[in-house]
């Protein structure tokens, strides 16, 4: 059965006001008139009653898996007081259980009336192990079962990571071995979780994602691989999801590539992207790694969790299986080790699109190397909620002024926004309105110069971020294009850009199907 969407305001096709629908492709973009003279009596007829319609919202990097796991424990995103913290938990306890309490969202710097660590902690639970995630995912606090549990102690040593016991804070591969003591879900349990964050993508109008999964919850890529392949095949998925595969063992790597994956394997839902690095941590968590020490420190300047001989030879691997290589790095000190190690291995022109993602602490000379190099840039505009009030706090004046320069980038590299989600919430619209206005909802802003149109904000989450995930068919409307767009209560192109997270998603459309109605 073919479907007739009519009576829209189209983005990018004016005097058009229809879509024909068939085998979940955009057939034709018309006149109202034009479209209903190819419907027949069975087919459908849906009219949007002249709204905007958009491409489907594509987030150029997130942690689906993660979210859809968080969602289903503590969540903290947005809160302010320690009481609130308190009462979330409690939430979970049983008394005399030893069931594990997960939390993800909390910062510390925006938290009052007392501080997360492990003797509050202790305080909701003696018999259950707790642990809070911080909301950059680079540090968490543990209580004393947790700790037990996880088999820290004093004098315990992780390697890549670090600890500090007496508050029951663990920090960078510190987290990940915390994580990986907590039971792991099952395959079913795993896609479960994956169609939750899915459901909960679909109310942001977000319809493809760019996805690093493999590593977030479980210790071994194998069974979440497994839960995306049978969804896959089971025509169960509705995002289009391109795995953005983590991994930190050149062991592990090379068996997944001797099995016979590398990039462009898979289908229309779920299919294999670059190799994805982690060079560093957080700003907040003042992990991320930097050239000098953050303000107000003689010698804290984060770490660098790869060497360069050890990252060079996981690009290497990529380069012989035509895997292109995306890289966490926040901080300018990161950055400098992922331009060396890029500069030595990459091929000429970038014909494998790497990458450097969030592209956050960046000096003027990173900027333009940067752009000679050709690097695909995935950045997060919704980062500046939080950061535009901390930045300060991290870095030198002169260093901010060149930080998260989003502008330059967009101009000269190809370039996709995204919402790194479960560090934050992935509202879309949020995140144009952030990219336009550069201004947290405190009113701290950040390099305003760096703003980008209402336009390129839009492109930046739909045609622009489909480019780097290489999603072909994706973030345009056009004929021959998967039918994937969202409805919007108001064209967001003519309005203030300080409305238009007022803006409101209608209707969330995928492959021609409703999956979100508001």
């Amino acid at each position: 059965m073919r479907k007739g969407y009519i009576n829209c305001e189209l983005y990018g096709h004016p005097g058009s006001s229809a879509m024909l629908i068939e085998d979940g492709r955009i057939v034709q973009i018309g006149t109202d008139e034009e479209i209903k003279d190819k419907l027949e009596e069975t087919d459908e007829v849906v009219d949007i009653g002249g709204l905007f319609v958009v491409p489907g919202f594509v987030d150029s990097h997130m942690h689906l898996l993660e979210l859809g796991y968080y969602l289903n424990n503590v969540q903290l995103l947005g809160v302010h007081t320690i009481e609130e913290v308190r009462r979330r938990i409690a939430e979970k306890c049983v008394e005399g259980s030893t069931k594990w309490i997960v939390g993800r969202g909390y910062d510390e710097t925006t938290i009052t009336g007392g501080d997360i660590d492990r003797a509050f902690l202790d305080s909701l639970s003696a018999t259950q192990p707790i642990v809070l995630r911080r909301v950059c995912g680079h540090a968490s606090c543990l209580n004393t079962v947790a700790l037990e549990k996880a088999g820290i102690r004093e004098d315990t040593v992780i390697e890549g990571g670090r600890i500090d016991y007496a508050k029951g804070m663990v920090y960078e591969k510190a987290v990940d071995y915390v994580q990986h003591k907590i039971p792991e879900p099952d395959v079913e349990e795993i896609k479960d979780m994956i169609l939750l964050a899915e459901d909960y993508c679909a109310k942001f109008g977000i319809t493809s994602v760019g996805s690093d999964d493999f590593l977030s919850v479980c210790g071994d890529y194998k069974p979440v691989l497994t839960a995306y392949e049978q969804l896959s095949y089971q025509e169960r998925l509705r995002l289009r999801i391109v795995e953005q595969c983590e991994f930190t063992s050149a062991k592990n790597y090379a068996e997944f590539l001797d099995e016979g994956y590398t990039q462009g394997v898979g289908n229309d839902h779920f299919v294999i992207g670059p190799l994805k690095l982690i060079a560093d941590g957080s700003l907040g968590a003042k992990t991320a790694a930097m050239r000098v020490p953050y303000i107000g420190s003689e010698d804290e300047k984060g770490e660098l969790l790869y060497s360069d001989e050890d990252m060079t030879l996981l690009v290497q691997m990529a380069n012989r299986f035509n895997m292109g290589v995306i890289v966490h790095c926040i901080g300018d000190g990161a950055l400098d080790q992922v331009l060396r190690v890029l500069k030595e291995e990459m091929y000429p022109g970038n014909p494998l699109h790497d990458g450097i993602v969030h592209c956050q602490i960046m000096h003027a000379d990173q900027i333009e190397k940067v752009r000679e190099m050709n690097l695909d840039c995935y950045f997060q505009s919704l980062f500046i909620e939080d950061d535009a009030s901390i930045l300060s706090r991290r870095v030198s004046k002169h260093l901010a002024a060149t930080c998260y320069p989003f502008h330059s980038l967009y101009t000269g590299n190809r370039c996709g926004n995204g919402s790194d989600a479960p560090v934050t919430v992935p509202d879309v619209l949020k995140g144009i309105q952030l990219a336009v206005t550069r201004t947290a909802a405190d009113g701290a802003s950040l390099n305003k110069e760096e703003a980008l149109t209402a336009e390129e904000a839009l492109l930046s989450y739909t045609e622009r971020s489909a480019e780097i995930l290489g999603l072909e068919s994706c973030g345009k409307l056009a004929e021959g294009n998967f039918a994937d767009f969202v409805v919007l209560d108001q064209n967001i192109l003519q309005i203030p850009a300080e409305d238009i997270t007022k803006t409101k998603v209608m209707l969330t459309v995928a492959d021609g199907k409703i999956v979100y109605e508001r």
